[in-house]
């Protein structure tokens, strides 16, 4: 049974909801509704429709495609009359109604002040269409789906059926979506970034991963400074060296923590930010620059700053050939890459380039950045010291093998962090 049977007073308690296919209970039938333009008086019973396709209307007039959808209902009414009946359903008053319905000069029947009906057909938004056809749920649907064509195929039989429109009445509208499955679950996400302020006992660093058909992008507890060396990392690697970096905005201590002082530390916990990127595993390539792209956009909201890849003139150490480089160039028979336990390092048969990258990376705090300038393409024989911090003494050992470094003051690729334009 749909309802226990006491009308009124128990009609909003004790109902199971009736779903496609239920046969509808005889007290729904013959029970008596308040209406707004129903034909003989101000009462309307599903009975008098028994013999038609019943469609009941949910709406309200705060709802613009309830409105627009009027019309048409009205239209459809007029064409099919023989065969449907209209019945629109709102839990607004008698009056607000009859109001709406002169303005607007609307014809079709509408139950008034409703508590019972949408509860026996729960929905969370309108226009909510419920089909009625030979004493049963035929179907649940959008407005949308009611069309001249749709409702004659159902007459004929040529529709058995119309995907249902489903509520979810576990989805909590004040909470984010998705976060402990509201509204939906991990399956469910297409493309996702959030910030958050530091996360305690969590770690930091960034972690890129490939897993599910999803590429990922997690920096935790991360400084603003940090955050864009790691989204530029993976577009050009040498703009994420410190020594290719210019901070030129004026807000520095309000924005940048003391190098000294622990992320933990309560003094600077509000200087640091976690960021997650997740895509499908197609925009792996694009997805460090959406992360530049969502830090722009964050940071030029609180802090008024950006980052970007300008061109300006920096003083160098431009690494060039100096006479012969036949000591370095390759003679060996196979390629291999030796890390002794003395930080010696012995490459063999390795990219000229490969050594260039090592060295950049070597001197890319405290020092210049290094350029590469000597043209050389061949492979290489070097065994060099991987922890030299004294990069004159690094020079004087590139002497060794036909190349110099030079002091010079050059136009190259910065990532610069300023004042938002």
């Amino acid at each position: 049974m749909l309802i226990q049977t006491a009308i009124p007073a128990k009609q909003t308690q004790d109902i199971t909801p009736l779903r496609i296919g239920d046969k509808v209970p005889e007290e729904l039938w013959k029970m008596s509704f308040t209406a707004v333009n129903q034909e003989g008086g101000e009462n309307i019973s599903l009975e008098n429709y028994r013999d038609k396709l019943i469609i009941l209307d949910f709406w309200s007039t705060w709802c613009s495609p309830c409105i627009k959808a009027i019309p048409k209902f009205e239209q459809l009414q007029h064409d099919l009359k023989n065969n449907v009946q209209f019945i629109m359903v709102t839990s607004q008053s008698k009056d607000a109604i009859y109001q709406f319905f002169i303005k607007r000069n609307v014809k079709l029947p509408s139950l008034v002040n409703d508590t019972l009906l949408t509860k026996i057909f729960p929905h969370r938004y309108v226009p909510h269409e419920v089909w009625i056809k030979d004493g049963e749920i035929f179907a649940i649907t959008g407005e949308k789906d009611v069309t001249l064509d749709n409702i004659k195929q159902v007459l004929n039989g040529r529709i058995k059926s119309f995907p249902e429109k489903k509520s979810n009445f576990d989805y909590d509208l004040t909470q984010p979506l998705l976060l402990n499955d509201n509204g939906g679950g991990v399956k469910d996400l297409l493309y996702h970034s959030l910030f958050t302020g530091y996360l305690e006992g969590i770690g930091g660093g960034g972690v890129f991963t490939d897993s599910s058909g999803w590429y990922k992008i997690r920096a935790l507890n991360g400084n603003v400074l940090q955050l864009y060396q790691g989204a530029i990392r993976y577009i050009n690697k040498p703009l994420s060296y410190a020594n290719r970096c210019i901070l030129d905005f004026d807000q520095q201590e309000e924005v940048l923590p003391p190098p000294e002082v622990p992320a933990y530390s309560p003094a600077v916990r509000d200087k640091y930010y976690c960021y997650e990127l997740i895509v499908p595993v197609g925009l792996k390539e694009r997805a460090p620059q959406l992360m530049l792209e969502d830090l722009n956009r964050f940071f030029g909201t609180i802090y008024n700053i950006q980052a970007n890849v300008e061109r300006r003139k920096v003083k160098c150490w431009v690494l060039r050939k100096k006479g012969l480089i036949e000591n370095l160039v390759s003679k060996s028979d196979s390629s291999g890459i030796i890390n002794s336990d003395s930080n010696q390092v012995i490459y063999r048969k390795q990219p000229f380039q490969n050594f260039y990258n090592t060295v950049a990376s070597m001197y890319s705090k405290e020092t210049a950045p290094i350029i590469d300038s000597t043209g050389i393409t061949s492979d290489v024989d070097i065994s060099f010291q991987a922890k030299e911090k004294d990069i004159l003494k690094f020079k004087s050992f590139l002497n060794q093998y036909g190349l110099d470094l030079k002091q010079e003051l050059c136009e190259i690729d910065m990532l610069v962090i300023k004042q938002k334009e």
